[in-house]
């Protein structure tokens, strides 16, 4: 049995919403599929039939780059919202808001979805009269606007990945009337390898080369259809080796009590300014230890290719690692593989981008583009109509798509 398939199967329940529906289902379809941590040059480096053969008949891209910072939930929120961190809401894994005076950290969105902003795409479909359905992508169980999709489940990480391919493929078989036309799932395990082992161990090929052969199952189910269905396969951001043994201990840095101080998962460090604390003092104290392995910015001086200065919850002062450096506080541990790093920077940052099904060119290299794009891409292929407040532009990737 492949060590990937887990004895041990969790019951999952559905939740479903009713909200305002067509009465035909939806012309077009789009599955959205995810990657977690798969890096750009993992399909080169490693054994993808699979997705070799995905990019011989649909589209793929040189790579694709994520929003700063380069951790998993900021880029699945910003890919289904067409939104940087900074509009989104959701701008690290962990963070802190000065107005709300609260810590967020992953998972708190389950129990109050006012912490995003923001429409996600299963959000755009139900309002414009058309069903979706998430199996485990991030935020996808939280109410975003008091909604959530039609069909969801709540995160379980041992499911099956085939047992997931199998709920996509009964989602894609129901009646015209209760058929989503916007699927999204998730798989993480690439990227639990590559923190674990690093990208280059063979831990690490092992789990591409076994995604692979989930996206080749995906791929039959998709093609076994006749309606026109588009198959999109993404991942969040890519993996660096790390210099485990001499990480940037923060205490070491200076105890800075006039600060709210948050741990930015290894890679950034952020200072959000209590009252009455001296912004450039300490931005000078930080900015004399970036020998250490650092750069440190003001959040008014941050450059404008990261679009991170925008809104309460950029802190005032915030440092970044440089690879292969990473922080951690006196008393933690740093993993083999790690990522946040700035993407225009650190090319290891960048992740994939396939597309494939009856919209898309076949056998079609385009360069790399910003994460952000995707939004209108699908909103397109669907007949939605997108929000004005979306960073995103169709005019980036509509050479992708067939006229």
């Amino acid at each position: 049995m492949n060590r990937y398939l887990f004895l041990v199967i969790l019951p999952l329940t559905i939740f479903s919403c009713q909200f305002n529906t067509h009465d035909k289902k939806p012309k077009n379809t789009v599955v959205l599929v995810s990657i977690d941590g798969f890096r750009y040059d993992y399909s080169e480096k490693y054994n993808t039939p699979h997705l070799d053969q995905i990019a011989k008949e649909g589209v793929k891209a040189a790579s694709m780059i994520p929003a700063y910072p380069s951790k998993t939930f900021p880029n699945h929120y910003s890919i289904v919202t067409g939104m940087y961190p900074q509009n989104n809401g959701l701008v690290h894994n962990n963070f802190y808001d000065p107005e709300r005076e609260q810590h967020y950290k992953v998972g708190l969105g389950k129990k109050d979805g006012s912490w995003f902003k923001g429409t996600p795409l299963w959000n755009l479909a139900e309002q414009q009269g058309q069903k979706s359905a998430t199996f485990y992508w991030p935020v996808s169980d939280a109410r975003v606007e008091g909604m959530t999709p039609t069909y969801y489940f709540k995160y379980n990480k041992p499911t099956p990945y085939f047992e997931r391919v199998d709920q996509i493929q009964k989602w894609l078989s129901l009646d015209e009337e209760v058929r989503p036309s916007f699927i999204a799932t998730y798989f993480s395990l690439v990227d639990t390898q590559g923190h674990l082992f690093g990208p280059d161990a063979p831990e690490t090929k092992e789990a591409v080369e076994y995604l692979d052969q989930v996206i080749g199952k995906l791929y039959e189910v998709v093609k076994s259809y006749p309606d026109p269905i588009d198959l999109i396969i993404v991942s969040d951001h890519g993996m660096q080796q790390v210099d485990v043994e001499n990480s940037i201990v923060l205490e070491s840095l200076g105890r800075y009590k006039d600060f709210e101080c948050v741990n930015g998962g290894g890679i950034q460090y952020f200072l959000y300014a209590k009252k009455g604390a001296d912004i450039e003092k300490t931005y000078q104290e930080l900015k004399a230890q970036e020998d250490k392995g650092f750069v440190v910015y003001k959040k008014e001086e941050v450059p404008e290719r990261l679009h991170f200065s925008k809104g309460k919850r950029i802190p005032e002062i915030f440092c970044e690692a440089i690879p292969p450096m990473t922080f951690r506080n006196l008393r933690g541990t740093v993993s083999n593989g790690m990522h946040g790093y700035d993407p225009y920077k650190v090319k290891n940052m960048h992740a994939i981008f396939y597309g494939v099904g009856d919209h898309f060119h076949k056998g079609q290299a385009i360069k790399s583009f910003e994460n952000i794009h995707i939004y209108p891409l699908i909103a397109k292929i669907l007949n939605l109509k997108v929000p004005e407040e979306v960073d995103g532009d169709l005019k980036v990737l509509s050479p992708a798509l067939i006229k």
